[in-house]
């Protein structure tokens, strides 16, 4: 119950209300009205009544129901009272009664607007929401009365209702107000009133879809901009005052509410952290360049802040819809259990239906009675211009833009009034913008249909319709995603129109202009303007091109900066996360997203598509043409079956193919086309169809051919196959036949024009006598088919479109929807019609679902750059062409400036894309138009041009590629030019080939102004050349001057030298200064570029010029602190460049060009180089070369005096470049000028005398090479002068000096032995020997030369011991190379300088060095080890070789056979001398040790001493496996006469290497040096004797008896066996085994008495062995009785 402080508020709202109804209510009529009235105010005002009232609701239960009148506070009204009080205003409001019905209103809207209304209006609902819902519908029909202030009041009170958030309008309330506000606006007289009604309605749709986006009835509001939104500007609101009046009336109730918000209700207000994050946010989907402009800062403001606030959903709203999806036209929003999304889309739907309206025909001439129409679309647009993400995600919302809205679109696109078609475009555009994800068929449709229909009509179009259009591409261009994602999804989509290439190339003939003799309904400047907005169009699509390229590879583009900071806030101009078309909202709640794909990187399979495509619309073509060969090349192509079905099927479902040829081809009579006809005509099912829809459904895809006989094939299929479907309808096919032909003549002659008579239904029936087998058909089925028939035309589908999209048969259209999409071109003759006819509809309806079914659904976004590709290969041709044309034609600044602008993005795209053939193209056309190579010729435009191709160098620089030629081209003529123009002397004045006497002779011309004349004596002629126009492809300027030159030419000349002086030398000069800015990759195509125009300037034998050569110079200083690796490749290009100048037979060019060398040179000389780099080596080259090359002494000289110069003052800094100084002195060396060798000589002197210390390691490598000089004696001064050299000085040299000494200048030396000497001893070429000397100067070189050179190099390290003692291992690894070689000689020196060494230096040696040396010969005897296992590997030269002579004859026969025998051979014969040689060497290395050990023995520790026993006793093992080894041995016997071996093969080596290990033992055991280990020493000795022993008692067993076993007692019996004597050839063996066995028993004695006792039972066994051996002398056996009887028995006795 309300308390009394209570009541007086709501009393205060109420009760004057009451008042002023009671007081105006005084017609009997309204007597009830004022009872009511003054009830409610006495129970009011009376606390009595309140308080009996209150006692009454205890007593009535049902009157406790609380109302939805509450006081703002905590007090609430029961249903009972709130009715009470509201019954009054209902009533008031229902009386039309203006004094009345205006209180009434307005104390609603206060009611609304304090917050004293709550709950839901519903008419169906409860009774609070029935009682609300007549308040609001009571509310509405009070605008009926027509009165200004009535209506305003009724859009205050509306407004209110649907702004209150305790108040809820939703469903068809909602709907009552929107229709209200809708009927105010069209049907008030009050202009104020009706842009109020508009701004209430724009305000409603924010609110509606605000809450809808937020799903929150809460969610802060911001009254909208009316400046901004209210679209067109009023013409009677001139001063603005009626915009201010609305704003306020908005603003106002909006703050009201607000402030009731904020005031009352604080506990409901849960968003205030999320507003915060609003207001942070930046506009994110719309671009504020698109909004009206406001010089209201604080409406801007506000304006910004509700749009803000308007489209950004909250995050985290997953829950699309609630339960019921299930979708029925009738009765959807049944189905929608969100309110607010239901009311979103009620309204949304309520506007395209009203959009959709028809008015009544006299509206075509008024448009205001269109008004209707227009602002539903308006508020469509807006609607969709800030659509949110739940609105662009929603399947729900999706479903109704294409049910409701698109039907709105087709109806409206075809309306002759423009604000109504401009609205369509409007609203198009934001449906590519934003929903292109979820609406990709119907774009495909709609995009031809509104778009591209009106941008073909070239000839005939509506002026004001094509500049919308065309405003409307630029529009689109704005977002670079969007041209992008269109060329994806449909120019690369088999079943859509090429929406790409047909926009483009619409534009470019809309640019073009009215082709010449083609009648136009065009005024001129109509046509000028469209050329114009066509012009900037094409701009707007390559400046589009290329941001989306620039922001996918992260380009900056300074050109569009600014436009950047705008679009890069707009969710679709981001690398498209959006496939919903919306990159910042979650994509959790789109239920869209199984329509979209995010992949549209796949660019191997957009390309397939792409040509599939291609291939596809290239068939087509070409069966529009020849059907036969189309369909040849389409089976071929694969992109039609070869079977009959498969064809039919394409002929019946392909777009684009000529109906006439599609019947032509099923007319024919040949095998294929005839089955396929059958094929076609059996696809059909025609059961239940009357015959006439038979006929009809059958004709549409394809027209009756001309000839009889085609269309009786035809007929007679189809008249079987219809009877064959219907078979109780005709009694036989030949009934369906001929009622075939008589319904075709019926059609022609019913709807013929030319047909004046026409037949009548008894005709038609009388024609048709007897045809059903002799009988007649029912003259009832004859009748409604005669009225059919003349009633609906049979037709094929494009029947009745513009005869010139029907007949295109271009490959542009090819695949097109024109013949479909044109049925809203209105034909001529016919009444204008607003829009096109229901059946057509319904006909687009259908093709809308045919498009949706054969189109790919998913959605492509598009992110690889390489896409762009296909888009530049279908653009290029037409931009050229709508560029170039008009810049040569027109002289107008507007146009020109377009098209250098379209000239600069189509090079930055093609550029960065590398599409080279592309870019050249651009490139060239645009330098052309520079007009440099013609002087004469130049305007103002081609400076322009100028200045347009300085800034692509400037901007794409990195890009340009092999490009930069014609740029720097046309800076060269643009210099030569600016000089021309100052008056300077000409370059050729200093370097033409001077002029024979006959030209010198002949008198200059005088024609030349004197301005010019006085300049220089040389002007004359270049001046006049340079007058005459030249062709671009020249080298110069002009041509050459022959004839004479007019003063009005020298004028006109004068003139444009002056123009050119607009474009300063400064902004050229850039161009080279910027270089060091260019890539890695670019500078070095910018460098060959200019090294290109450079030869081209100086190839000119008359009008030579310097100006690139002195920009090469700058460009290689200004680069020059580049890293090394780029650098390295510039100069190569520069080396190149320099040594054809050079050596050019114009001697001041090439003098200029080595003088730019030099200075280069000294330059880089600057630089600090580190050890062991060439660069300064390869930078002189050019020096050497041109040295070496030219035929010039002035050059010759001078190059010699440049390196002169460059030693002088650089000689601290020149490191590898002393090789090149170096190469150029010896080239002048052995010049033919006596001068060039004297200052050669004289300046080598003063190197040597003064700067000898810098150049010590570069002479000596010279030296070295020198050592290779064919020349004996020449080889043998170089190593002397080397050696000596080295002795002299080599006491100042450090130790890292010598190191590079030996790695760098002796070592070299020996390379080519180490390296390329013939495993077979042979000789090879190689560095330094000519091949063809032979073996003979190989042998001399050998033995003379490397044998001095190596031991010049072990007498230089001996020398200089102390310092260079580090480097022993790496002569030592030198020397063991040489020993290691495969050959016998090299071996040989190579030993022979080791002992050299050891006995020059071995005293010198420690402990360590002496470990190196024995390591080191411990290698060598290692890899030096003869290897004979091929000859029992089964080596197939040794099978070859045994099967020779068996093989012989048929080797002889058989060629190959003797090839491969031969090579076999060859292998075998290396393969035995290769183990000769080593073996032979081993001798050599076993005899060196020796001979060392036995000059060094008491400097050898134990341990290097044992390390030499290892060494040597491998040596002895391995030879005695080879020597034991039989089958060897038998097959060396077989290959004795090539191994020329004794055998055993191995036995001196064999015994050598045992002795010498019996010797290093024997010493250790008396020397007992350091390191000594007396039990190791013995093992080895013991080991070692008993080694021997036993060889030796096996050799002499070896012929067939065993030897005893050393286990074996010698009182053992020993099995008898036949005794078969030793031959002779083992009595040698053993023979020479003896002295080894003799001195092994010597030394088993030595060991002392202790060590003798302790191994006797060792030895015992094998010394009854010997006992029993047959031997080769009695050497052993008088050893052996000295031994038994001196040591053994004295044991044997002690022991007994």
């Amino acid at each position: 119950m309300a308390s009394s402080e209570a009541d007086s508020r709501l009393s205060k709202v109420v009760a004057p209300a009451l008042e002023k109804i009671v007081k105006n209510a005084s017609w009997r009529k309204h007597s009830k009205l004022a009872h009511e009235c003054k009830s409610v105010l006495e129970r009011l005002t009376s606390p009595n009544k309140q308080q009996q009232s209150s006692s009454a609701a205890d007593a009535d239960p049902e009157a406790s129901i609380p109302g939805p009148l509450h006081d703002g506070g905590t007090t609430e009204y029961s249903l009972a009272e709130s009715e009470s009080i509201l019954s009054p205003l209902i009533n008031a409001c229902g009386t039309g009664f203006l004094k009345i019905v205006d209180p009434a209103i307005d104390c609603v809207q206060k009611l609304i607007a304090h917050g004293y209304l709550r709950g839901e209006a519903d008419p169906t609902g409860a009774t609070e929401g029935k009682l609300l819902a007549r308040l609001i519908e009571s509310v509405c029909k009070c605008y009926d009365i027509g009165d200004d202030a009535i209506e305003l009041s009724v859009l205050k009170a509306l407004l209110s209702a649907v702004t209150s958030i305790s108040l809820r309008i939703h469903g068809d309330c909602l709907l009552q107000i929107v229709r209200t506000c809708y009927d105010i606006y069209l049907g008030s007289k009050n202009v104020v009133n009706q842009t109020t009604a508009k701004a209430s309605l724009i305000q409603m749709l924010v609110i509606v879809f605000r809450r809808m986006e937020a799903d929150s009835s809460t969610v802060p509001i911001q009254p909208i901009v009316v400046a901004e939104l209210m679209e067109p500007v009023e013409r009677s609101d001139a001063d603005g005052s009626m915009t201010m009046f609305v704003q306020g009336f908005i603003t106002k109730i909006m703050q009201d509410f607000d402030g009731v918000l904020n005031a009352g209700a604080p506990s409901k207000i849960t968003l205030g952290g999320h507003d915060g994050a609003f207001e942070t946010t930046t506009v994110e989907t719309t671009n504020p360049a698109d909004l009206l402009d406001s010089t209201d800062k604080d409406m801007l403001d506000a304006k910004y802040w509700e749009i803000s606030m308007y489209k950004t959903a909250l995050e985290g709203r997953k829950g699309e819809l609630a339960d019921g999806e299930v979708e029925r036209d009738d009765d959807l929003e049944i189905q929608i259990g969100n309110k607010l999304r239901r009311d979103a889309f009620l309204v949304f739907r309520a506007l395209c239906k009203l959009s959709m309206k028809t008015p009544p025909k006299e509206a075509s001439a008024d448009p205001q009675l269109m008004r209707g129409k227009i602002v539903a679309l308006e508020l469509l647009k807006i609607l969709l211009e800030n659509a949110g993400a739940v609105f662009r995600t929603s399947d729900r919302f999706l479903g109704a833009i294409k049910q409701y809205l698109c039907l709105s679109l087709l109806k409206n696109s075809a309306s002759s009034l423009m604000i109504v078609f401009q609205l369509s475009c409007s609203i198009f555009v934001s449906l590519v913008s934003r929903f292109r994800a979820g609406l990709k068929a119907e774009i495909g449709v709609f995009f031809p249909m509104i778009v591209l229909r009106v941008l073909e009509n070239v000839a005939q179009p509506n002026f004001q319709q094509k500049m919308i259009v065309l405003r409307f591409i630029e529009k689109l261009c704005v977002d670079s995603q969007i041209l992008v994602d269109i060329f994806i999804n449909y120019d690369c989509d088999v079943n859509s129109s090429n929406i790409f290439e047909r926009m483009v190339n619409g534009l470019l003939k809309t640019a073009q202009g009215v082709p010449p003799g083609t009648a136009t309904s065009l005024m001129p400047p109509q046509e000028v303007t469209l050329k114009l907005e066509a012009m900037k169009c094409l701009v707007a699509v390559l400046k589009s091109m290329g941001d989306w390229v620039n922001k996918q590879l992260r380009i900056p583009d300074p050109s569009s900066a600014r436009k950047f900071d705008v679009v890069e806030n707009s969710p679709e101009s981001e690398s498209l996360s959006m496939v919903n078309g919306n990159g910042e909202e979650p994509a959790e709640g789109s239920d869209s997203q199984s329509e979209a794909s995010t992949e549209a990187s796949d660019v191997s399979s957009i390309e397939q598509r792409r040509a599939y495509k291609l291939e596809l619309q290239e068939g087509i073509s070409l069966f529009n043409r020849k059907p036969k060969k189309g369909i040849e090349f389409l089976i071929n192509a694969n992109k039609v079956g070869d079977s009959p079905e498969e064809i039919a099927v394409f002929l019946k479902n392909a777009s684009g193919l000529n109906k006439t040829l599609i019947g032509d081809y099923l007319g024919e009579r040949e095998d294929l086309p005839l089955k396929v006809m059958h094929a076609y005509v059996n696809s059909f099912e025609f059961q239940g169809m009357e015959f006439d829809e038979a006929i009809r459904a059958f004709l549409q895809g394809f027209r009756l051919p001309g000839e009889a006989q085609k269309i009786d094939r035809i007929m007679e299929k189809f008249a079987e196959r219809y009877c064959k479907c219907n078979p109780k309808v005709f009694i036989s096919a030949d009934t369906a036949y001929v009622l075939a032909y008589s319904v075709i003549l019926l059609n022609t002659d019913a709807h013929n024009p030319m047909v004046k008579n026409k037949m009548s239904a008894d005709d038609f029936i009388r024609n048709n006598r007897g045809i059903d087998d002799g009988k007649d058909l029912p003259e009832e089925y004859l009748r409604s088919l005669y009225a059919r028939i003349s009633k609906n035309e049979i037709k094929m589908k494009e029947d009745g479109f513009d005869a010139q999209q029907r007949q295109s048969t271009n490959s542009n259209r090819i695949l097109g929807l024109d013949n479909i999409l044109n049925i809203v071109v209105r034909k001529r003759g016919e009444d204008i019609r607003m829009e096109t006819s229901d059946d057509l509809i319904r006909h687009m309806q259908e093709q809308f679902k045919e498009k949706a079914r054969k189109s790919e659904s998913v959605y492509y976004a598009a992110t690889d750059v390489v896409i762009l590709r296909f888009m530049v290969e279908v653009c290029w041709a037409p931009m050229l062409a709508a560029f170039s044309v008009p810049l040569d034609q027109s002289d107008d600044e507007v146009v020109i400036g377009l098209c250098l602008e379209g000239f600069r993005c189509a090079i930055h795209v093609t550029a960065v894309m590398s599409m080279k053939t592309h870019r050249d193209a651009f490139v060239t056309s645009l330098a052309k138009f520079t007009s440099l190579h013609s002087p004469a010729d130049i305007k103002q435009k081609n400076v322009e041009a100028i200045k347009a191709l300085v800034a692509i160098a400037d901007e794409d620089g990195n890009y340009l590629q092999e490009a930069w030629e014609h740029i720097l081209t046309c800076v060269s003529r643009f210099e030569h030019l600016h000089l021309l123009g100052e008056g300077a002397p000409p370059d050729a004045t200093f370097f033409a080939f001077p002029q024979n006497e006959s030209e010198k002779s002949k008198p200059a011309k005088s024609n030349v102004l004197p301005v010019l004349k006085k300049k220089g004596p040389g002007r004359m002629q270049y001046a006049a050349a340079a007058v005459l126009r030249g062709s671009y492809d020249s080298a110069g300027i002009g041509g050459n001057a022959s004839g004479g030159v007019t003063s009005d030419q020298m004028n006109s000349l004068v003139s444009n030298l002056n123009m050119l002086e607009q474009v300063g030398s400064s902004e050229m000069n850039r161009i080279f200064t910027r270089s060091q800015k260019l890539n890695s990759e670019a500078i070095i195509d910018f460098v060959k570029a200019l090294c290109k125009v450079s030869m081209e300037e100086l190839r000119s034998a008359s009008d030579p010029r310097v100006f690139s050569l002195t920009k090469i110079v700058e460009i290689a200083h200004y680069n020059m602190n580049r890293i090394r690796l780029v650098w390295s490749s510039i100069w190569h290009v520069l080396s190149d460049f320099f040594v054809t100048i050079g050596c050019s037979e114009n001697l001041s060019i090439s003098i200029f060009a080595m003088d730019s060398l030099r200075q280069l040179s000294m330059k880089f000389l600057e630089r600090e180089e580190l050890a062991n780099y060439n660069f300064q080596n390869e930078f002189m080259k050019p020096f050497v070369i041109v040295m070496r090359k030219s035929s010039a002494v002035e050059i010759r000289e001078l190059i010699v005096r440049c390196v002169s110069q460059m030693v002088l003052s650089r000689v601290n800094n020149v490191k590898s470049g002393w090789k090149s100084m170096f190469m150029v002195f010896t080239t002048a060396a052995y010049d033919d000028h006596k001068n060039i060798v004297l200052l050669a000589f004289e300046i080598m002197e003063k190197i040597i005398r003064d700067y000898f210390p810098y150049i010590t390691a570069y002479i000596c490598a010279g030296l070295s090479e020198l050592s290779f000089d064919p020349r004996p004696e020449i080889r043998k001064s170089a190593l002397q002068v080397l050696f000596d050299t080295l002795r002299n000085h080599g006491h100042l040299f450090s130790l890292p000096l010598w190191e590079r000494v030996f790695e760098s200048v002796l070592f070299p030396i020996f390379d080519y032995v180490r390296h390329a000497i013939d495993p077979t001893g042979g000789d090879s070429p190689g560095q330094g020997i000519d091949g063809d000397t032979g073996e003979l100067d190989q042998d001399a070189w050998l033995y003379e030369t490397c044998t001095l050179a190596l031991q010049l190099v072990v007498d230089l390290f001996v020398k200089f011991y102390s310092t260079v003692n580090p480097l022993l291992r790496k002569v030592l690894k030198l020397l063991v190379s040489f020993i290691r070689r495969p050959h016998q000689s090299l071996a040989g020196i190579g030993i022979a300088a080791f002992v050299r060494l050891m006995s020059n230096a071995g005293d010198l040696f420690s402990d360590d060095k002496w470990l190196e040396v024995v390591l080191s010969l411990r290698e060598a005897a290692n890899a030096t080890l003869p290897d004979f296992s091929f000859l029992v590997s089964g080596e197939p030269a040794v099978h070859s070789y045994k099967h020779a002579g068996l093989t012989e004859q048929s080797n002889v026969e058989n060629g190959e056979s003797a090839d491969v025998h031969e090579r076999l051979m060859t292998r075998l014969y290396a393969a035995i001398s290769d183990a000769k040689c080593r073996a032979a060497v081993q001798l050599l290395l076993i005899q060196a040790v020796m001979e060392v050990y036995n000059m060094y023995r008491p400097q050898l520790s134990a341990k290097n001493t044992l390390v030499l026993y290892d060494a040597l006793h491998d040596v002895a093992s391995h030879a005695h496996k080879i020597n034991t080894d039989s089958q060897l041995r038998s097959r060396l016997q077989e290959f004795s006469s090539i191994t020329q071996m004794q055998d055993p093969p191995l036995l001196r080596l064999e015994n050598e290497s045992f002795q010498i290990c019996l010797t290093f033992l024997q010493n250790l055991i008396l020397d007992r040096p350091p390191s000594y280990d007396e039990s190791e020493v013995e093992s080895c000795m013991v080991s070692l004797c008993h080694e021997v022993l036993q060889f030796y008692i096996i050799t002499s067993h070896g012929s067939g008896r065993p030897p005893p076993s050393a286990s074996s007692s010698p009182n053992e019996p020993q099995p008898r066996s036949l005794i078969i004597p030793l031959g002779s050839g083992k009595r040698r063996e053993l023979a020479s085994r003896a002295p080894l066995v003799v001195a092994t028993l010597q030394a088993i004695c030595s060991l002392g008495e202790t060590s003798f006792e302790r191994n006797l039972t060792g030895f015992f066994p094998l010394l009854w062995s010997l006992i029993s051996c047959e031997h080769g002398s009695n050497e052993v056996q008088v050893a052996l009785s000295d031994m038994l009887s001196s040591w053994v028995g004295p044991v044997l006795l002690r022991s007994c």
